[in-house]
């Protein structure tokens, strides 16, 4: 047992690291056929003024486009997302989601941004309670100027644009905001999750204790530390779980 916790410990390190921003950066969440469908979608639908959509408090700092809602288009679009969401291990085992809010894609030109906010607590109806936000990636990061999205964490900022297809996932009490497009055209598709934990940080705990578990699995999969690793888990799950 000696020699498996010294070969895992530089990645028992590194996800205790990454994980203490609650910040994933989940890489290709969507094909490369999807993305194709998603364009094609997104092609033929009309985009409307993103302010009419927004919270009051956000309406003063939203300014950009997204497609109207209640079109088959988005429909699809949400279709294609939520079915990808449900085959990522990434972020099923860091969301814990038991509610995905309906997808909104947006669009920045040239001028669009939005400012510092952040997200309504409660949203939709029926209602549910936004612990995490989602954006997905729709447009090359070579493509446009501007547009990253940067959020303020506990301690630091970090700023995301990441390749077409791929996803950033964050809590949802964290400032964050889409820098000014220079050039070019930014396309992303938003939503919101409400988590079986609601708390942040007892999400980060199981996520940890989840990637342990796994690297541990594969050395000595039924070796006593494996399956008391596996035993806290679940009851730390257990006990915080909101069903």
């Amino acid at each position: 047992m000696k020699d498996i916790y010294r070969l895992y410990l530089p990645i028992i390190n590194f996800f205790f690291f990454i994980m203490s921003k609650k910040l994933f950066h989940i890489p290709s969440l969507l094909t490369a056929e999807e993305l194709n469908e998603i364009d094609k979608l997104i092609a033929k639908s009309e985009f409307i003024d993103g302010k009419l959509t927004a919270s009051l408090a956000a309406k003063d700092v939203k300014n950009n486009l997204q497609l109207a809602p209640g079109n088959e288009s988005i429909e699809n679009i949400h279709e294609i997302i939520n079915n990808a969401l449900k085959q990522s291990p990434l972020f099923n085992i860091a969301a814990l989601p038991k509610d995905v809010f309906p997808f909104i894609v947006s669009k920045y030109t040239p001028g669009k941004y939005y400012g510092w906010h952040v997200d309504s607590p409660i949203m939709g109806n029926p209602p549910i309670r936004t612990d995490l936000a989602m954006t997905v990636f729709l447009s090359e990061p070579d493509t446009y100027e501007g547009g990253e999205l940067v959020i303020q964490s506990d301690s630091t900022v970090t700023s995301f644009k990441p390749a077409k297809g791929d996803a950033v996932l964050y809590p949802c009490q964290y400032l964050h905001c889409v820098n000014e497009i220079k050039r070019g055209e930014r396309l992303a598709a938003v939503t919101w999750i409400q988590s079986n934990v609601k708390d942040a940080e007892q999400r980060q705990i199981l996520f940890q204790l989840n990637q342990v578990h796994s690297a541990l699995y594969q050395e000595a999969p039924n070796a006593p530390a494996t399956n008391l690793l596996l035993q806290t888990h679940s009851n730390l799950f257990r006990m915080w779980a909101e069903i």
